[in-house]
């Protein structure tokens, strides 16, 4: 599926469950979650983990410039040839806390760091052989048909639920 296809799904999805009105602050703790899930795949060498958590990340994303206001998330198909894969974790992780700052202290314009971790990850995928447009529509499947409830601002599955 082609990746504006993808984007819109998602934010149509976000939508049907309330989570683009939700705050931000706790779509925060779904990024440090899925990153923390694709940095452990990395560092296992788990490519199928690694290809997941690519695309859980930017479907995070995807809500939470949603959550700031921003309808269109402008080009990320910037690749950050010049970093290695080693530098590239600590480049989006400075990117994850950049965007925590400002959701935490203002409504300040976040798109540039959601736009450049997004190619953080583009590139990452690229590392890893896998196409980036394959890890979203893997999240995308996992979510479209999930049933569950936001309970105070975070979206929880039915299955964790129980």
């Amino acid at each position: 599926m082609e990746l504006h296809k993808l984007i819109t799904n998602v934010q149509q999805w976000s939508i049907d469950r309330g989570l683009d009105k939700a705050d931000s602050k706790k779509q925060m703790l779904k990024l440090y979650e899925e990153f923390g899930e694709l940095a452990s795949g990395i560092a296992k060498g788990n490519k199928e983990v690694v290809k997941d958590s690519i695309g859980d990340v930017v479907v995070v994303l995807i809500i939470l410039a949603q959550q700031q206001g921003l309808e269109k998330i402008s080009d990320f198909c910037v690749i950050f040839d010049h970093l290695s894969i080693n530098d590239l974790m600590p480049r989006a992780s400075e990117l994850i806390g950049l965007i925590s700052l400002r959701i935490r202290k203002t409504n300040a314009e976040i798109e540039e760091y959601i736009v450049r971790l997004i190619s953080c990850l583009r590139t990452i995928a690229k590392y890893e052989n896998l196409k980036f447009e394959d890890c979203l529509s893997q999240a995308w499947n996992e979510i479209k048909d999930r049933k569950g409830k936001l309970i105070d601002g975070v979206w929880v599955k039915e299955e964790d639920l129980k």
